[in-house]
């Protein structure tokens, strides 16, 4: 199913399934963006539902405004999900029935050239969910160090040539300053051994982005946040779904539904992570690296 500009939701199918949705329900969408998933659970909610949608992206804010209008069962919010308590304090709610959260970026931004998400749109280097706080990647790019930068890579992109990589970029700036989206991704193949790019399904500069987008949003510690905070929020038999396509997210998401399955406030419905089907990968490759955790709130439990 697709939605705006071509946007395609992810493991949709999962995610209904897994939210074990019922018309009255109340349901958060923390990364609401282009709204695919959030209509067909609006669908299953009404009549008497309530859906609360979050984003950090001011435009996708304004893009769900227009798409679901101001209608009394759906509230907006221009928030993160690591402020998921004050949402649903301003919201007048003390508890919800589910929550899902669809981490990393969206289509519909990786095509915006001017949000410099994507290497395949030239653009500036920018990368910032919200635009109004935050270095951008320009700032990053052409004022870290070598060392900083090379430990950027490996950390949030698990990037094998991060030094290499990291050298390049400050020999390039030396000669001008780096500011748009091609010029960094070239300087970034070009850093990196012919033999191995050519054996690679991926764009060589594809981990080297996704490090600096994960570290200008802060994604790792706003879903750790999140998590500090949701379980509490939900009825008994309610549900979290998330849905990681990076190593260091998921490994977040197993952790903390691990502890929180220890300490007494959950079960895990799914032991594994479940990935697409190979159908779906077809249709849309970004689905590839998904994996989608749940977590159901116990009767027991705070």
């Amino acid at each position: 199913m697709e939605t705006q500009a071509g946007h395609v939701p992810v493991m949709l199918a999962e995610v209904l399934e897994h939210l074990k949705l019922r018309s009255g329900q109340t349901i958060v969408d923390g990364t609401a963006g282009g709204g695919g998933h959030a209509a067909e659970i609006l669908n299953r909610i009404r009549p008497g539902g309530r859906l609360i949608l979050l984003d950090r992206d001011r435009g996708a804010c304004e893009r769900l405004i227009a798409r679901f209008g101001r209608v009394g069962d759906v509230r907006y919010f221009h928030a993160n999900v690591a402020d998921i308590d004050q949402v649903l304090a301003e919201a007048g709610l003390d508890r919800i029935d589910g929550a899902l959260l669809d981490l990393g970026i969206s289509s519909l931004q990786l095509a915006d050239p001017q949000r410099g998400f994507s290497f395949e749109r030239p653009g500036p280097l920018d990368m910032r969910f919200d635009r109004g706080e935050g270095p951008t990647a320009e700032e990053i790019v052409n004022r870290w160090s070598a060392d900083r930068l090379a430990s950027l890579f490996r950390e949030y992109g698990d990037q094998p040539f991060s030094r290499r990589i990291a050298r390049a970029i400050v020999e390039a700036r030396r000669r001008e300053p780096i500011r748009r989206t091609d010029e960094l991704a070239r300087i970034i193949a070009g850093a990196v051994p012919g033999p191995w790019r050519r054996t690679q399904r991926i764009h060589p500069a594809t981990q080297a982005f996704m490090a600096i987008r994960i570290f200008i949003n802060d994604e790792l510690k706003s879903l750790d946040a999140f998590f500090d905070k949701i379980f509490r929020y939900l009825n008994p038999g309610g549900r979290v779904v998330v849905i990681a396509f990076h190593s260091g997210e998921d490994r977040i998401v197993k952790a903390r539904l691990r502890e929180a399955a220890s300490s007494g406030w959950v079960r895990l419905p799914v032991a594994k992570p479940i990935a697409p089907t190979l159908e779906e990968v077809a249709r849309n490759p970004r689905s590839r690296s998904a994996r989608l955790r749940v977590a159901e709130r116990l009767p027991t439990a705070g």
